[in-house]
Formats: structure tokens, sequence, C-alpha cells
């Protein structure tokens, strides 16, 4: 009996690189790498560009020599953040990675911003490409490519260079007339340093080349690349919440919201609609929290006094719902949805003698959920039928309980590997092995909300009233 092929996914994270090794729906090896990020001013968040290829290196490789014994490796897909640094043609870094979720660029935003129609985001790759340009302008030449790092990651495998064509719609303002907004051409010395050529999701990018192969360990020389995509979409594809009337939650440093159905409208705070991501027919909104995750980690690792986080979390489960008036706006790189603001911070409202790190815990874990169910609001009633979460914070089962009990919907609680497994599913569908992105149907565990979900529309109420407090006056209010 034939052997069923093998594709490699790999996400390219903000805390590190997990590859997976994924044949005929299973997985059949799993790794992971860390990454170094470095916040040397406030609002920004950098990485070294070669750490992140010798990571992709190390783990791909490891995870094809667990993979070979079980049958021919087929293909290789990837997503990552929408992180941007300059290259030189020759694929040389001439910059340091900026962040997805770095929001140095604020006043470059308000420039964009004027120019969509809305309130811009500073994590999105015009505003630092503004900044970019005017800080370092004589990098802007025929010489340079400004790339995101997935599309680095792929000229890498290649040889190739492309831009995505999901990202340069999700992120860049593309029309669907054009991979580039139709207000581009204002900016000619930014344009000339795109490459020109795009690949869309899930689409043949090209093969190994043989440089690459030889470092990954790769024996076969017609190991396709797919199209990538952006890492919350390659949960969703491999959470299985492509669905209409679900959202996918995925819940890692930052979090982020993706809302699928038939067609939407553009809704005040949220990004899109976007038309036929997947290519399955369902359109997408997009939201989400810069600071989620990582201020658990923050707390964790400044307020645990060494404690793990599990043990924090079992601190944390003693304390009653509303930590005894303690609120926490976990702003601490800005906000994304419903109001983008790259000034506004994080803030812990409320402490006194008698609070302790558990209470601390419980309350990011209350604010974040709060901000969750504030986004589904901006929605009309009943929009969200289905949330299925992924991702790290699916280890904290004190957080799934909140945002249960506050949204006031049951979880589907979808595996960590489903990011990983989306991105495989891209290389799948590249080579043929699969039809659809949505062919994936899992009966996940479900977490339904408890007796205390009464107690917490209280707590949510009280979040809103509050949140305002934190919220510069040049911004409107639309909390209620």
């Amino acid at each position: 009996m034939a052997q069923h092929p093998i594709y490699i996914g790999v996400d390219i994270g903000t805390q590190g690189l997990r590859c997976i090794g994924w044949q005929n729906g299973s997985i059949i090896a799993r790794n992971s790498i860390p990454l170094t990020t470095l916040n040397p001013r406030s609002g920004w968040a950098v990485q070294d560009a070669s750490e992140i290829w010798d990571a992709f290196v190390k783990v791909v490789k490891l995870t094809v020599e667990q993979c070979q014994p079980y049958g021919e490796l087929r293909g290789i897909g990837l997503d990552a953040t929408s992180s941007i640094m300059m290259v030189g043609r020759d694929g040389t870094p001439k910059s340091e990675v900026m962040l997805w979720m770095d929001v140095r660029a604020g006043k470059y935003a308000q420039t964009i911003g004027g120019l969509v129609g809305r309130s811009e985001s500073a994590e999105l790759p015009w505003s630092k490409a503004l900044w970019l340009y005017d800080t370092y302008p004589h990098l802007f030449n025929e010489s340079n490519y400004l790339i995101e790092v997935a599309d680095w990651i792929n000229w890498n495998l290649t040889g190739e260079w492309t831009r995505s064509r999901a990202s340069a719609s999700l992120k860049w303002h593309a029309t669907t007339k054009s991979d580039l907004p139709e207000w581009a051409n204002l900016f000619p010395e930014i344009v000339k340093c795109l490459p020109k050529t795009t690949v869309g999701v899930a689409e043949r990018l090209g093969v190994v080349c043989s440089r690459a192969a030889q470092q990954i360990g790769v024996k076969e020389s017609n190991v396709i690349v797919a199209g990538p995509i952006i890492d919350a979409y390659a949960g969703a594809i491999g959470s299985g919440a492509i669905q209409p009337g679900s959202m996918a939650l995925i819940l890692g440093s930052s979090t982020c919201e993706l809302f699928h159905d038939y067609s939407f409208k553009p809704t005040a705070g949220l990004w899109g609609p976007f038309d036929d991501v997947y290519h399955v027919g369902l359109d997408v909104l997009e939201a989400g929290q810069p600071s989620t995750g990582s201020v658990v980690r923050w707390v964790e690792r400044n307020m645990g006094a060494s404690r793990s986080l599990d043990e924090l979390d079992k601190m944390a489960c003693e304390i009653e719902p509303g930590c005894g008036g303690l609120r926490v706006f976990p702003a601490f790189q800005g906000v994304r949805s419903p109001w983008p603001n790259e000034r506004a911070r994080g803030a812990i409202h409320g402490l006194s003698l008698g609070h302790s790190v558990a209470h601390v815990i419980r309350a990011v874990y209350e604010g974040t959920s709060s901000d969750i169910r504030r986004i589904m609001d901006t929605l009309k009633m009943g929009a969200t039928r289905r949330i299925v979460a992924s991702g790290g914070g699916t280890n904290s089962r004190l957080w799934l309980q909140i945002i249960a009990d506050i949204c006031g919907l049951p979880l589907e609680i979808a595996d960590n590997d489903s990011v990983t497994r989306g991105a495989a599913m891209l290389a799948a569908k590249a080579d043929g092995y699969i039809s659809q992105l949505n062919d994936l149907s899992v009966a996940w565990p479900i977490i339904q909300p408890s007796e205390q979900m009464g107690v917490y529309q209280e707590v949510y109420q009280k979040y809103l009233e509050e949140f305002p407090t934190f919220m510069p006056a040049d911004r409107v209010n639309i909390s209620g």
C-alpha cells in the first residue's frame, strides 16, 4: 500500500518557530525553537532576521529527519506575522525585523488613515514603510527590497522573490484589481522596493532549491513551497473555524478574532471585510488586541516570584470574579480594536494592600476577555454563533472559562497545533492532496458558560465604564 505524502507546516511566531510534519490528517513530528524579541524603546519590537532563518533551518531539519521513516515529503507551507524588513536583492538583511507589534510609526498611521478613510493601526506595514523611508532613505533603491519575513523565508527556500497576495490584501490595503492600494503611487520610492510578483494562498510558489535543500536536509528535488498566509488565518484553517457564523479566536502573545460569514458590511473598529481569503466563498472581518498573552507572561516574569504560570493560575482560581475591584487594561503595546491607538498604554487600576499577584493574573484574564466581548458587540447581536479557540492561551482553563462566561457562548477548544496544521494544509492544497482549506472537521472539547456568567456580565459592564478612563480624549468612545 502506498504511503500518504508528508507536508511540513511552519509557524513563524513572535515568541518562536513551531514546526510539524503532517500526514493524512495526523501529526507525526512536532518541534519548536524560541526567538529573541527586543524592545529597545517604548512601542518598539524587533528581531534579528538571521536568528529567524537559523531557527527555521534547525526546526525544519529536525522535523524532516523525524518524518523520513514515514514516507515522502512533498511540500512545505508556512505562516507568519506581518513583520517587515529591508533586504538586499541577494537576500542579505539590511535592517532589523520590525515586528507586527512595533508601533513606533504612529504619526505615519495617521497619514495612511487619511488615505484609507478610517483609523489605521501603527502595526500595519504601510506606516512602518513610511517610517523606514523617512529614517533610512538611502536603503530605498534598486538594490534592495522591502519585504515581509514570510516572503524572505520563501526566497531563502526557493530563490524566488514574491509577495504574499494574502498579506497584500489583509495588511497592505490591496484592491480587488491590484496588489497595491489606489493611492500607492503617492509613495513611488516604497513601491519600487516591493517585489512585483505575488503568490496566492496555497498556490504553488516554487520548489526547494538545492542550497536550501542541503540546509534543511531535504533529499527530494520536487518538494514544493506553498503561498503563505498570516498566522491567525492559518489558525482558523487548522482549527476548522472556516464556517459561517464562526469566530476563530487565536490566543497567543496577542489575540486575534476572525469572523466568518457569507457577507459582511464594513464595521467600525474591525478590518475588512476581506473577500474570500481562503477561496471557499466566505468573507472575513478581523479584530484583535496587540498584547494579551504577552501581558500574562509579563506578570509572571515581573510579579510571579519564580512561580510557574500553572501555579499562578491555580492561585487565581481562588479569587472571586471581579478581583475585588481590580481592573487591568491590557493595552501594554497599544490598542488595535475597536479603536486603533498606538499611544494607548496598559494600566492596573484599583490596587489595594489586599490584592496579590493572583488578583492581577485573574484581572488580566478578565480585561482581555472583556475586550473580546466588546469586539463581538460591535457586530449585530447573534452574528457570532460559534467560537473556536486555539493558540498557547488555551493552556489556561481559567482564562477560557472567563471568556465563555463574559462572552456568553460555549468555546470549542482546538489543540495547540492549529496554526502549524493550517500551514501544512497550505502545502497539501498547493500539491493537490486536499481540495479545500475548510475540509477539516473535528469535534473539539467544549467549555460551556458556568453559573458565574451572570456575575461576569456585571464585571463586563464595570469594565466598559472604566475603560474610557484610559482612552485619549481625542478618540471616540464606542463602548456603548
